[in-house]
């Protein structure tokens, strides 16, 4: 992979980092104006519809961690010169895959083959 697609995905991946981090904020904000309005009214209902909110706002949080983890690891991989290859199989990973997910750590045919795996 030359240098020029290697920084154009690295571009890539910051923004996509710079999103979730963003997303991450917002939610974190709800959650602090939520609980300071909540504390003004009390009600039991709406206690529990935010334990409820809360509860569904921490498992979006856990997922979008998760992207934050694999843009992360595929920007390690770039300073580390593995970028691009397989870590299953160790094959170059095509670059139309890398250019629509540009996190992605296995190749088409061994990420097909995890699916596989999953669904049975």
């Amino acid at each position: 992979m030359d240098k020029q697609f290697i920084e154009k995905i690295k571009k890539k991946l910051l923004e996509k980092k710079e999103e979730v981090l963003s997303s991450l904020k917002k939610e974190v904000d709800e959650e602090i104006s939520d609980v300071e309005s909540d504390s003004v009214i009390g009600d039991i209902v709406d206690e529990a519809n935010n334990v409820y909110e809360l509860q569904v706002l921490s498992r979006l949080s856990q997922k979008e961690q998760e992207k934050l983890e694999e843009i992360n690891a595929a920007l390690q991989r770039i300073e580390e010169g593995t970028y691009g290859k397989c870590v299953v199989c160790g094959q170059p990973i095509e670059e139309k895959r890398l250019l629509a997910i540009p996190e992605a750590r296995k190749c088409i045919k061994c990420k097909a083959a995890e699916e596989r795996m999953k669904i049975r």
